[in-house]
């Protein structure tokens, strides 16, 4: 690698996986149809999907009742009764909503993703050491919830799992890209790109996972170099991944790029 230093924004990113890219492909099956999501924190949100890509939201109790706006978005289907549901919320600084809806348990997974702005950006992470903060300043908050019934203490959830922790995977996400991901522990993985934009580059950062069905996990990173959020979900059933990439278009700290992401996955090693 001839340049250590070329950590590039989430846009420029976005050009790099486009040709002939692995992303999914959008689906139009939840067109039509509605859910009200009856969300563990006592808020109640209606999705209604108007078209193949346009929704409206609604808060129908809880914090911010009455709040409502209309977004586009992105939905793909990762297995039968299983889709995942992605859009920014223009209403808002730098902000996606990811749905997993599982509409067989009749259940959903919520995250709520944010970028931090430029100041905090601009903290060192010797600084955030000191104040006790975390090492990345992105920022996920992840719900569960009912579809269209209330959220008891029965109602079934997706669970925070280990069963990936101590796979090495490569994923390739387009002819010319491809990184490898090792999941040391239940917080942390490391990534390292192997082809691509990235070539060389390679970091630990924060990362979730949560079991969704068998062989199948919904998986999120938060990078501190470049703040980016990462929400995908990882079927090793079918080899694959699909998701989002979200971050800055470029150094404004005002244009966000959230854009589909899938990826050919090949399992490396698993070290127990």
């Amino acid at each position: 690698m001839s340049d250590t230093a070329r950590w590039i924004p989430v846009g420029e990113l976005a050009h790099a996986f486009a040709p002939d890219s692995n992303a999914p492909q959008p689906t139009g099956e939840l067109a039509g149809r509605s859910f009200d999501l009856f969300l563990e924190n006592g808020q109640v949100v209606r999705h209604r999907f108007e078209t193949e890509t346009r929704l409206s939201w609604t808060v129908l109790d809880g914090a911010g009742r009455g709040r409502t706006a209309e977004e586009s978005y992105f939905a793909a289907k990762v297995r039968e009764s299983i889709y995942f549901v992605d859009f920014v919320r223009h209403m808002e600084r730098a902000t996606t909503i990811s749905l997993v809806l599982d509409l067989d348990a009749r259940i959903v997974t919520a995250l709520l993703a944010r970028l931090p702005g430029e100041e905090e950006c601009r903290e060192t992470l010797a600084q955030r050491v000191r104040q006790g903060k975390e090492l990345t300043a992105v920022s996920a908050a992840f719900s569960s919830g009912a579809l269209d019934a209330p959220f008891t203490a029965d109602t079934p959830r997706h669970m925070p799992t280990g069963e990936m922790v101590g796979a090495r995977v490569a994923y390739t996400y387009s002819p010319t890209e491809q990184y490898e991901h090792i999941y040391l522990n239940e917080d942390f993985y490391t990534w390292h790109c192997l082809a691509g934009a990235e070539k060389g580059l390679a970091d630990t950062d924060r990362c979730h996972y949560y079991n969704i069905a068998e062989n199948l996990y919904f998986f999120v990173w938060r990078e501190k170099i470049v703040p980016t959020l990462g929400a995908v979900m990882v079927d090793f059933d079918a080899m694959r991944t699909t998701g989002k990439i979200f971050g800055y278009a470029g150094s404004d700290f005002e244009t966000v790029a959230d854009f589909p992401v899938g990826a050919r996955a090949k399992l490396l090693n698993v070290t127990r």
